[in-house]
């Protein structure tokens, strides 16, 4: 009852209509989980994962001493990386007098992972099934100061409006290229509960269009034969390119590449990257694949990162308040990995990233590098993507009059 409750309102929000969802995992037996997951004892504290944190840092703070905090994370690791925590991630935590009793936490939407301490001492791991239902959601909206303002007020997650940022970052300039009245349109896919109706974070993004300036631009999430899945334009070109234009979420250009008066120096520099003003405590993600070649203090640069990627390209990252965990010379990247956090170390008036593209070890303007566009799709994957893309087309079209006829 919940359930259809759910959707009956979510068609104000566009759920498309007869949409082709996937099955969802078969429930196990109450008894089932019972034996496997015993019901907790103590009431229950949710954490919430914010920038900078670990799962050793959050099982502390709530009360565990290290040595057993440590045993937890290593009976953990047999099924889930600690390293893929994620900002907003929740866990849930039933503490008795300092004692671990029960952890469960969420590693992708389809499973809930359940620690359970046993009389001897050690730990189970259970890892569950999630009865889900993924309603497919339209937001659209119009521009009248900023992206992220008209998304927020359109009612799109912040989650999905990173993954729309991320798909278009290889191409727009989000700091120069959106102007009052350009536009969006978004498709992703929303999780419940098929029992409880309950919302379970956001899935997958599946269209998204920018108009600027009167030029559309649509992106589709498709997956070729053996391949992960990635953005496309509507002739079936990868968007996906050798760098990322910003490595930062969020990011507004606080000093643009060329020449300037430097704020603590006091006399005229070349500036040679580019200033992103985001809180202290964002990541910094890679903005390609690559080798670090520098990892640590480094003068004025303060915190540095150095990454070396293919056909003599490079880029740095300075100003850290803290270099991720496990950097060093040599260790092979991939692009979007997290290689540190903003802060303001070094010659800094306040936290900020500072991004430098080298060509051959000589700076040039990072907003102004244009990288080839991966392979377009050829043959039975082409063919493929235009059916899908063809059927995500006309739920658009389904769901515009849904709203219209909500109005």
């Amino acid at each position: 009852m919940v359930l259809g409750l759910f959707v009956l309102c979510a068609l104000v929000f566009d759920p498309i209509a007869g949409a082709k969802l996937p099955p969802a995992p078969a429930p196990l037996p109450e008894a089932r989980l019972a034996a496997i997951v015993p019901t907790p004892t103590v009431p229950s504290q949710i954490l919430t994962v914010r920038a900078g944190d670990t799962l050793m840092y959050l099982l502390q703070r709530a009360g565990m001493a290290a040595t057993s905090a440590q045993a937890a994370i290593d009976a953990l690791k047999r099924d889930w990386d600690p390293r893929a925590l994620k900002i907003g991630q929740q866990i849930t935590l039933g503490l008795d007098q300092g004692k671990l009793e029960q952890l469960r936490l969420s590693p992708d939407l389809q499973h809930d992972l359940v620690l359970t301490a046993r009389a001897d001492g050690h730990y189970d791991v259970a890892s569950l099934p999630r009865d889900l239902v993924r309603v497919p959601t339209r937001v659209a909206g119009r521009i009248s100061s900023s992206l992220f303002e008209a998304a927020r007020d359109a009612g799109m997650p912040q989650a999905v409006l990173s993954d729309v940022i991320h798909a278009f970052s290889f191409d727009v300039d989000f700091q120069r290229e959106i102007q009052p009245g350009d536009s969006f349109e978004v498709l992703y896919e929303q999780p419940i509960e098929n029992a409880s109706g309950k919302l379970v974070g956001t899935g997958d993004l599946v269209y998204a269009a920018l108009i600027l300036s009167g030029r559309a631009m649509q992106l589709y999430r498709y997956a070729p034969a053996g391949a992960s899945p990635e953005f496309y334009n509507a002739s079936g070109a990868g968007v996906k390119k050798a760098l990322l234009r910003t490595p930062v979420d969020g990011a507004r250009i606080s000093s643009p590449f060329g020449v300037r008066m430097h704020p603590i120096l006091g006399y005229s520099a070349m500036h040679q990257g580019v200033d992103f003003a985001v809180p202290a405590g964002t990541p910094i993600m890679a903005s390609g694949d690559g080798v670090v070649a520098t990892a640590g203090s480094e003068g004025g640069y303060g915190n540095l990162v150095v990454l070396r990627h293919e056909s003599g390209y490079s880029t740095a990252y300075a100003h850290m308040s803290r270099i991720a965990k496990g950097m060093k010379p040599g260790l092979r990247i991939h692009q979007g990995d997290v290689i540190g956090y903003v802060g303001a170390t070094g010659l800094a008036t306040g936290p900020h990233l500072h991004y430098e593209v080298r060509i051959n070890d000589h700076p040039v303007n990072p907003m102004g590098v244009r990288m080839p566009a991966a392979q377009k799709l050829q043959g039975r994957d082409l063919a493929a993507f235009q059916q899908q893309a063809a059927a995500i087309d006309q739920r658009l079209a389904a769901l515009r009059t849904t709203t219209i006829a909500a109005k």
